[in-house]
């Protein structure tokens, strides 16, 4: 029984989906057993034996064991692995074990995909233990097999806010586009929606690195770092923003459900409030795209939102359906 426990551990920590009390079972079981070291490496060498000509789902297990039978002849292991393999096939069709995934298991990457609608946000719990706060029309994916054992990649389209778990050896990171966030374990907001100009990173607590092409700029706390993406290359613009009455960075005041923007131009709180109200800003004029701002929505109506404009900036707006129309 042991051994046939050693060959179930030794597929599961292959997988990368060996839990740390399996792992200490697996190293106990491998103390004991004399042909230890000669077990790991034929399951390393079953792993790595392509059997996408293997059809195990037709019931022909024979099929599997003429596959992997000319790199056994010299083992030892013959009975054990001739039972492996029977469980194997029987996997195929049951997926009952773990034998089965050592020698069946996908080859092609199961993408998780994880979104907000347009108009709201969510807040969801990574395998690993990280939390994500999306931010409205924002989606995120990352690849299912291994995630937070051998990797912790995700790629971000949209606003997010993350709150990562530590683990050791494996950092997290984050593809925005062109630009690659790497983290061991923080609290930082990045803002990458799909025609945005640049990528917004503004770390809380922590310390991670932002690499565009050939630079890298590490962060510290309470900083801001703005990387366009058109222009010369590596123009990094780094900040530190001020905080709102409340204590709060406004680069994360979406979280509390307000829309904060300190002397922003209409153009670039179009682009805000685009995505707070989940509609399209037209302008007349290059000239009031110009206009500045400062200030907080919280919980106006678009129409509330844009009379408050008014009080401190003439224009003149039409709301129609989702498109709103800005005139002089």
């Amino acid at each position: 029984m042991s051994k046939d426990r050693i060959w179930i551990l030794l597929g599961k920590q292959l997988s990368g989906d060996i839990a740390a009390a399996e792992q200490a079972e697996l190293e106990a079981l491998l103390k004991e057993d004399p042909e230890a070291a000669a077990s790991g490496e034929l399951a390393a060498s079953i792993w790595q034996t392509p059997l996408q000509d293997v059809n195990a789902a037709d019931g022909h297990q024979e099929r599997i064991w003429e596959t992997l039978s000319p790199q056994l002849q010299q083992r030892r292991h013959t009975p054990i692995v001739r039972r492996l393999v029977t469980a194997a096939a029987a996997a195929a069709v049951l997926a009952a074990t773990w034998a089965g995934w050592i020698l069946l298991r996908p080859t092609a990457p199961v993408l998780q995909q994880l979104s907000s609608a347009p108009g709201g946000k969510s807040k969801v719990a990574l395998p690993d233990g990280s939390i994500v706060w999306l931010n409205r029309n924002t989606r995120l994916y990352y690849e299912k097999n291994g995630f937070g054992k051998q990797h912790r990649e995700i790629t971000l389209n949209g606003e997010a806010f993350f709150d990562i778990a530590r683990s050791e050896g494996v950092p997290f990171i984050i593809h925005a586009g062109e630009v690659n966030i790497r983290v061991l374990g923080t609290a930082f907001n990045v803002k990458a929606y799909a025609g945005d100009s640049a990528v917004f990173t503004t770390l809380v607590r922590g310390k991670i690195a932002v690499s565009f092409q050939e630079k890298t700029v590490v962060m510290r706390p309470e900083e801001k770092l703005t990387v366009p993406l058109s222009g010369q290359a590596g123009a990094f613009e780094q900040a530190h923003p001020q905080k709102d009455s409340s204590g709060q960075l406004p680069e994360t005041s979406w979280l509390n459900n307000k829309l904060a923007f300190d002397n922003n131009s209409f153009g670039e709180l179009a682009a805000m409030m685009s995505q707070w109200y989940g509609v399209t800003f037209h302008f007349e004029s290059a000239a009031l795209q110009q206009l500045r701002f400062s200030g907080i929505i919280d919980t106006e109506s678009i129409d509330e939102a844009l009379k408050m404009l008014q009080l401190s900036r003439p224009f003149r707006y039409r709301i129609s359906g989702e498109a709103v129309y800005i005139s002089n």
